[in-house]
């Protein structure tokens, strides 16, 4: 059995697809589309969308950032939220942090997820 060497960031190879795929995951408050309540669900990007579930396990549900527009909530729902519409939909996804740091941190991971995929639209990505 062959041993691999780790790079400086823990993968084992530098084409190692998660090092890409797993930008940024955790837990977000997503507002229902039928009953609009608050509902966690566990969030990670992978290959260019937004995929969740209520749970690491289950998350299948995605969401493509590839030109979607992304903006903050403002008003009651406006506390470390925004929304999030791909593009040619008409549904807009309401998603909230529970920190601004980590409202920030997520807002970043989606814009560089928008920015580094080779499909990625014209329009400049920027996170307030």
């Amino acid at each position: 059995m062959a041993l691999e060497s780790a790079t400086s960031n823990g993968t084992t190879d530098e084409n190692h697809p998660e090092e890409i795929d797993e930008r940024k995951k955790g837990w977000l408050f997503k507002k229902t589309h039928y009953t609009k309540r608050w509902k966690m669900m566990f969030f990670h990007i992978r290959d260019g969308q937004l995929v969740y579930g209520l749970n690491e396990k289950s998350a299948e549900k995605a969401i493509n950032l590839v030109g979607a527009k992304v903006e903050m909530l403002e008003g009651d729902d406006g506390t470390f939220g925004w929304t999030l519409t791909p593009k040619h939909s008409k549904r807009t996804f309401i998603l909230r942090a529970s920190t601004a740091e980590e409202q920030q941190a997520w807002m970043s991971a989606i814009c560089e997820a928008q920015l580094t995929s080779g499909e990625h639209s014209s329009n400049a990505c920027v996170v307030q």
